[in-house]
């Protein structure tokens, strides 16, 4: 007991060692932020699953399970489902109505009840405490700053202190018994006590003190009481709340909405913020610096808050009187909605400098209002329509709007015009929209593109059979298409895939151009990058797996951000960098879904701005249920490692004890361990590993899941350890865990066994002798037929290795061999210091050779083709394989650019001189090749791919000048 000493008893030695231990423990987090409205933070309603939907209580043990108390019995949670402690499971209970649970500030929990008296909950046994004569129900309990115990009863005030109760009355300047409605303890010292119709009581240093109307105190009816976090106290009156300075009680004229009001229930939580829960309003809240009321929470309209209480994470606890229990929560990202007729986003967009648009699907235009979304009536009485897909603004402060039915432009003063079919809108269903450097708007619609210039409609691009998405026009005047099926550039009246493949099949929804040059794509798999005409895909490698990419914005910290059907999420550019140099093989973005506050994890998409960046640089997203709204300076954490429990033990189907198993068995078949992990932020969001030393190999990762099960485990001694992490990521490593033996049968003891094993090894040298034996005799006949087979196997290897490498059609090489050669000539050149040249060889419209002569009629003419360019290959390391379709490569080794284009020309010369008819051909009468030349030295550097990239851009470059010709690199 060094450091303390034994004052007024053990009571106070507990307080004296174990709350300067305590005060070192970390605060809990700051969760439920004072700026953030009430309605925004993540609300969950436990409807139903309570023995009783009256919550009188709560209270947070300390191995941080949530303690309620309910006419219908105690009940524990931690973080699924709710357990129920009444006379049934705990006949020392003799009442199942429980008015009031407290810490004792150990491991153990104070039980008040109806007609029961008051209990002592520790090491999960119930026992009841002697109390003077006349008691049978206990209101309230708390523990002063000296360990005294303070109950408020049917028969008055009663303290006890080391395990003395006594009943305190009139003569220790107390009211009349029956009055009390509220007991809090002082952390300066002292208790505070609320009475019905007289006022509050003060008691400390043995004086107490009625406080009244007189002395500043709303109304005599005092229901409630709280303690701030810098000890001021408060009292909810039958007239409105005050708080107590000075000596008496004072108003706050920021909570002047509260006077006249009933305030049953009020908290003051660790910072400093006081929520109160007038009759009828729902909850209001007083920060420093702001005051606000919400009674928007489902199940909260017109209930009776009963209790508060915050966690030790910050959520904030609401026990009502008929609808059960509520938590407030902090989440990452904020949900903004409003009373629409949809709040089903589609668009985002902020005017520079002015208002937040909303479009919605069905519920036309809506202006963001600090904290919820209300409806612009003025501007949609003017829309054609109220299913909106696109918002943008313009530089003379225009708005412009899109819709199913056609584009509306609001001129500054919300003045519409109008502009469908009638207009000259190749399209009414419009999804996207770009600023035209010529002036106006580039409009994408399902049937094609326009430019709207004043009040004149240009249709740039007719309808090919797909729809935009999405348009951005670069610096340099091109205009970039998205589509359905892929992408496509204008640039005056010319129509191309912008120097790329074109993304065939694949939807590009969303444009973003980076500082840097780069164009960055948001499209249905994925996120794609453009750069010099090189496009790199970030698909499955960054952990996209078929996730559509509706919207891309930059946050400016080096990520970006998305929504898709997924949810939001966000990945590092950095990672996407550390993708392109080869330093990660693959990554993974940082998904946020409904744990993380978001309605519905459904991001809205498929038109131009499903999202979009403010001013004060959040970020906006639109989903099926409001607008999440992403602030990347304030996405709070949280750093609580979770405390971890075994909560249930069962052996063939019977509970043990799990904080004292010893021995078990013997003959057990069945093992299964129940645990929790006391986290409530996003208690579906909390994940468990678990692994029994002794039998499992290493740490068994199963999510959510909060039960382990084994049977049929071996005698012997084990422990059962569980981890477990928060809905950030943080882990409790130390977790918990549980020691426990398993008995032997008698068939399962160590010398039946040492017998057994005894005389099974007699068996096997008895065995093992035998089959030696035997075996000597069959081994020279063995070894004669394993040479013959092994001839036999080495010519069926050598003529399977032939057939491998060999095209079926041609005759010659196959690409897989064509691979494999190139591979090995290039490490043999490197060590050599020589030039390699390949040649990439097409034969010339041969699509139209195969539509006018027949798939059978092109397979003889590829056949005849290689068949050729066979001869025409140096003998030795030369190799002519088909590439693929109708193009071959030659790889030619030892060989400059200079040698592999003379050989290209020769080649090109020989096929025109065969003279195979093409009556279908652009370029002659007969069948023609165009040859792509490509020579490296790999000792300097590059590798495979880049010099099949040389030989590949010179027969592109043949193609392009008119083919029939070889070109080098």
């Amino acid at each position: 007991m060094s450091g303390c000493r034994i004052i007024r008893g053990a009571w106070r030695v507990l307080l004296l060692c174990v709350v300067p231990v305590l005060l070192l423990l970390p605060s809990p987090l700051p969760a439920l932020e004072p700026d953030r409205a009430i309605g925004q933070f993540t609300h969950v309603w436990y409807e139903n699953q309570l023995p009783q939907g009256t919550v009188l209580s709560i209270a947070q043990h300390a191995d941080g399970a949530i303690w309620l108390t309910t006419y219908g019995g105690l009940v524990r949670h931690s973080g699924e489902g709710f357990d129920t402690i009444d006379p049934r499971v705990a006949p020392a209970l003799k009442s199942s109505a429980i008015t009031a649970v407290a810490t004792d500030g150990e491991r153990g929990l104070w039980v008040g009840t109806l007609n029961g008296g008051l209990y002592h909950y520790r090491q999960r046994r119930l026992e009841q405490v002697p109390l003077p004569g006349g008691i049978e129900s206990v209101f309230g309990v708390v523990t002063d700053r000296d360990g005294a115990l303070w109950l408020t009863t049917n028969a008055g005030v009663a303290r006890i202190i080391d395990g003395r109760a006594e009943l305190l009355g009139e003569s220790d300047g107390f009211p009349p018994r029956g009055f009390y409605r509220a007991i809090v303890a002082d952390p300066a010292g002292g208790i505070w006590i609320a009475t019905d119709g007289v006022g509050v009581v003060n008691w400390r240093d043995g004086r107490t003190r009625m406080y009244d109307e007189g002395d500043g105190l709303p109304s005599n009816a005092a229901y409630s009481l709280a303690m701030q976090s810098d000890g001021t106290a408060w009292v909810g009156t039958q007239d409105g709340p005050a708080y107590f300075r000075d000596g008496r009680f004072h108003r706050d004229p920021r909570a002047a909405y509260l006077d006249g009001k009933r305030i049953y229930t009020l908290y003051g939580d660790h910072q400093g913020t006081v929520w109160f829960a007038p009759l009828g309003i729902g909850l209001c809240r007083l920060s420093a610096d702001d005051f606000a009321c919400d009674d928007s929470l489902a199940g909260m309209y017109g209930e009776t808050v009963r209790s508060m209480f915050e966690d030790r994470e910050g959520n904030l606890w609401i026990g009502t009187t008929s609808s059960g229990l509520h938590r407030l929560s902090q989440s990452k990202l904020v949900t903004v909605t409003g009373r629409m007729a949809s709040n089903a986003v589609r668009a985002v967009h902020q005017v520079p400098g002015g208002p937040l648009w909303i479009g919605t699907d069905g519920g036309g235009l809506a202006r963001y209002r600090d904290p919820v979304l209300e409806p612009a009536e003025d501007y949609n009485r003017q829309l054609p329509s109220q299913l909106l897909r696109s918002i943008l603004s313009d530089e003379q402060g225009q708005l412009w709007v899109a819709g199913t039915e056609g584009v509306t432009r609001f001129d500054r003063n919300g003045k519409a015009r109008s502009f469908g079919l009638v207009e000259g809108l190749p399209g009414t269903i419009v999804f996207a929209f770009a600023p035209a450097r010529q002036g106006g708007m580039w409009t994408g619609t399902l049937q094609g593109v326009a430019r709207i210039d004043g009040d004149q409609v240009h249709v740039v691009e007719d309808t090919r059979g797909d729809d935009v998405r999405a348009l951005y026009e670069d610096p340099t005047g091109r205009l970039w298409i998205g589509l359905r099926s892929g992408l496509r550039c204008l640039r005056g009246e010319v129509l191309d895939a912008c120097g790329t493949d074109g993304l065939a099949g694949t939807s590009v929804f969303a444009f973003h151009q980076a500082a840097d040059g780069n164009l960055w794509l948001g499209t249905s798999v994925g996120i794609a990058r453009i750069r010099d005409g090189v496009v790199t895909r970030y698909f499955e490698r960054a952990g996209f797996h078929g996730d559509a990419v509706f919207a891309l914005l930059d946050d400016d910290r080096g990520n970006f951000w998305f929504s898709s059907n997924r949810g939001i999420g966000h990945i590092a550019q950095a990672d996407l960098a550390a993708l392109d140099s080869g330093q990660a093989v693959a990554v993974q973005p940082r998904w946020y879904g409904t744990a993380d506050g978001m309605l519905n994890a459904q991001g809205n998409g498929a038109s131009q701005t499903p999202a979009g960046r403010s001013d004060d640089g959040r970020l906006w997203f639109g989903t099926a249920k409001g607008v999440v709204v992403v602030d990347p300076q304030r996405m709070q954490g949280n750093p609580q490692p979770p405390p971890v429990e075994i909560e249930r033990m069962l052996v063939d189907g019977k509970d043990v004890d799990p904080l004292a198993p010893g021995e078990l068995g013997p003959g057990v078949e069945r093992l299964e361990l129940h645990f929790a992990a006391m986290s409530y932020v996003a208690p579906s969001a909390v994940q468990y590993r678990y692994q029994l030393v002794g039998f499992d190999r290493g740490w068994n990762t199963v999510g959510n899941t909060r039960t382990a099960y084994y049977t049929n485990l071996p005698p012997g001694d084990y422990e059962f350890r569980v981890a477990a992490s928060n809905n950030d990521g943080v882990w409790n490593e130390a977790g918990a865990r549980v020691r426990f033996t398993l008995l032997p049968l008698w068939h399962q003891t160590w010398w039946l066994r040492t017998l057994v094993l005894l005389a099974a090894l007699g068996l096997v040298m008895l065995g093992v002798w035998l089959r030696l034996r035997a075996a000597r005799e069959r081994e020279r006949s063995l070894t004669r037929e394993v040479a013959q087979r092994t001839d036999a196997l080495r010519e069926a290897n050598a003529q399977l290795q032939r057939i491998a490498a060999m095209d079926a059609l041609t005759g010659i090489a196959n690409r897989r061999e064509f691979n494999r050669r190139l591979l090995q000539a290039w490490e043999d050149h490197a060590w050599r210091d020589a030039s390699l040249a390949v040649l990439l060889v097409d034969v010339d419209d041969f699509k139209a050779y195969n539509d006018s002569y027949g798939h059978l009629g092109g397979d003889a003419a590829l056949a005849a083709v290689a068949s050729h360019m066979a001869t025409q290959v140096r003998s030795g390391a030369d190799l002519a394989a088909r590439y693929g379709g109708e193009e071959f490569a030659l790889l030619l080794p030892d060989c400059d650019t200079a040698g592999a284009l003379a050989l290209g020309r020769q080649i090109v010369a020989s096929i025109r001189a065969l003279g195979l008819p093409h009556r279908a051909s652009s370029v002659a009468d007969t069948i023609t090749v165009s040859v792509g030349a490509g020579s490296l030295r790999p000792a300097r550097g590059g590798s495979p791919d880049e010099l099949l990239h040389a030989a590949d851009s010179a027969l592109y470059r043949a193609k392009a000048e008119g083919r029939n010709r070889a070109l080098p690199a």
